[in-house]
Formats: C-alpha cells, sequence, structure tokens
C-alpha cells in the first residue's frame, strides 16, 4: 500500500543564490554568492495564457487552453539583511556604475544589453540567480536578471540600527532550469553588515539643507525599472532597456524639535530645490563607508507622527540640475 511522503522542510532550508554573467542569454553558476535573506518567497512567472471561451460552446474546453513561456517576464522579490558584498553587486547594477561610490549624474544614460551583449563579469549588468531546493534535483535557474528595485531600510532601536534591504529583480528569458542538480554556495554568507551608526556625527546627517537631525527610521529606495523586447527563436526576449526615470527617494521619521520644524513650512513653500540631503560619515560619501546623497531634493511628504516624542515623517525625492555632469545622487556600502 503506498503512503505518504513522512519528510517535511523547513524554509529556512532553501536559499538564495546570485552571481554575474558575461553573455547574455548564458548563465554563469561557478561564481554565486549567498544571500542573507528573511525567506525565500516564490517567483512570479509572467507565463502568457489564454483562457477565453471560444465561439461554439458556453464553457472552456481543453483545446481552448492556450500556455507558452515564449516572451514572458518572471519577477523575483527577495528581503533580508544587507551585507556589504552583496549589495555592491546590487548596486552596480541598479545604477549602471562599476565602481564605488555609485553614481548617478542628471545626464544618466542606462546600458541596453541583448542578444550578443558580452558584458565585464565584474561589472554586474546581468544576473544569475539560484533558488535551492532541500529536496534533490530541485534548484530553480533563472539567468539574464536585473534588478529594478532596491530599497534599505534601518530603524536606530532593532537590532543595534542594522540595515536591512529588499530587492526585485526580471528577466525576460525562460529558466533555464526549475530542477537542476543542487547547485553550491561559492562565497558564502558574510559578517559584514550594514549600520546607520556609520552616521553618528549629527554634523554630517542632512535634509533639505539642514544639518543635526535626530534620524529615528529611514527607508531608501532606488527604482530603475525594466522593459523587454524582441523575440528570438528560443522564445526568449533579445534586449533589455531600463524604464524613462531612474528614481530616488528616501522616507525618514526624524524628532521634532526647533531643528526640523522648519520643514513643515519649507514642503509648502518649496520651488524646485529644497537642498540637499545627505547621511553620512563625513563631508560627503566616500568609499568604504555606508552613506547616500541627493545633492538636491524636494519634499513629497511632511507630517506629524506619534511616539514615545513626537516626531515627522518626512518623504524626499532626489531631483537633478539641468547640467548633464552634475551629480544626482550618490551611494555607497
Amino acid at each position: 500500500m503506498s503512503t505518504i511522503n513522512q519528510t517535511a522542510f523547513s524554509p529556512k532550508e532553501f536559499q538564495f543564490l546570485i552571481g554575474g554573467q558575461s553573455a547574455y542569454g548564458t548563465q554563469l553558476l561557478n561564481a554565486l554568492y549567498a544571500v542573507d535573506v528573511d525567506s525565500v518567497g516564490f517567483p512570479s512567472f509572467g507565463t502568457n495564457a489564454v483562457m477565453d471561451v471560444r465561439a461554439g460552446g458556453r464553457v472552456l474546453r481543453a483545446d481552448d487552453f492556450f500556455q507558452t513561456q515564449n516572451a514572458q517576464v518572471t519577477e523575483i522579490s527577495v528581503s533580508g539583511t544587507a551585507k556589504v558584498a552583496v549589495m555592491d553587486l546590487l548596486l552596480k547594477n541598479v545604477t549602471d556604475d562599476n565602481s564605488a561610490p555609485y553614481n548617478i549624474t542628471a545626464g544618466y544614460e542606462p546600458t541596453s544589453v541583448g542578444t550578443g551583449s558580452t558584458p565585464t563579469l565584474g561589472d554586474m549588468k546581468l544576473f544569475t540567480i539560484v533558488i535551492t531546493s532541500p529536496v534533490t534535483n530541485s534548484d530553480m535557474v533563472f539567468k539574464d536578471c536585473v534588478v529594478t528595485s532596491l530599497n534599505l531600510t534601518g530603524d536606530a532601536n532593532a537590532e543595534g540600527g542594522r540595515v536591512k534591504f529588499s530587492a526585485t529583480f526580471k528577466t525576460g528569458s525562460k529558466p533555464v532550469s526549475l530542477s537542476l542538480t543542487s547547485e553550491t554556495v561559492d562565497t558564502a554568507i558574510g559578517t559584514d553588515d550594514v549600520f546607520m551608526s556609520t552616521w553618528g556625527d549629527s554634523d554630517k546627517r542632512m535634509i533639505a539643507g539642514v544639518n543635526h537631525v535626530l534620524v529615528n527610521t529611514f527607508s531608501l529606495t532606488l527604482e530603475n525599472d525594466a522593459y523587454f523586447q524582441g523575440i528570438d527563436s528560443n522564445g526568449n526576449h533579445e534586449m533589455i532597456g531600463r524604464a524613462p526615470e531612474f528614481s530616488v527617494t528616501c522616507d525618514f521619521n526624524v524628532k521634532y524639535d526647533s531643528i526640523t520644524e522648519p520643514f513643515i513650512n519649507t514642503f509648502q513653500t518649496q520651488t524646485g530645490d529644497s537642498g540637499r540631503t545627505k547621511m553620512a560619515s563625513t563631508d560627503n560619501v566616500t568609499s568604504g563607508s555606508f552613506g547616500f546623497d541627493m545633492p538636491k531634493s524636494v519634499f513629497t511628504n511632511v507630517a506629524f507622527a506619534e511616539g514615545d516624542s513626537m516626531a515627522l515623517d518626512l518623504s524626499m525625492k532626489a531631483v537633478a540640475s539641468n547640467t548633464s555632469t552634475d551629480d544626482f545622487f550618490i551611494i555607497e556600502v
């Protein structure tokens, strides 16, 4: 008599691995980094399916149903603890800059990649992603992935201000495999955490040109969406482009006091640029020290936030100058 399989697996037994590619359309599995994730979510497969009832009846018949992996877009999301080594990989991709600090200028022009592209491996223009499973021969592999959104968050009163992250990836290529032989980790999860305490000098913390703000929490988001075009003989998209806007926003919760109270008026009366917003250990963001800089920024929201003491919720958005070579946004981990 047959019986159920009595083996059960913990969600923590799954892993999320990522590594660069040196050619579009070709996965690379020999330089994979393990990512420190809270949990491994399931990919959102953009499988193309048609379930329209055809003429001649009122119910969907089996031969009416159509499904194909051709020209599908798959989205993969992950969240966890920010580690310097992995954040460097993601920032290279989303900013299209291959050296730290990662810099976006007002004249930013993204690099498009596609069939025939052979990017330098270390530039991280493309990723291979592996979601490992504790079940033998059940790893899922995706090639030609790009970061479309990266979010860094921190709470000064949680885990000593240790920074967390979430990221979204997209690919316009079919999955390489949904049942690969178990893949190995080439670079294990490190101990290179990122902390808000890097900004310990209040003179170096600035929002809208004002120093000495006391930051309780922050949430920085880089959005650089991707679109996919063409279809090759294998049903994969032929090109990856970037969306019309590279967007950088940051939400803060700061202590309400005589320093931050004027933000309410600034929000209501601003015209074009409300000043520099910067979190760093020095006057400028420097290599090897967590920080970010919006040379020009505007408020998109200011509101009271009640807590142990009165606070303000602030929402900032980076804006650019009219000079293409001027800095729009700078970040380093």
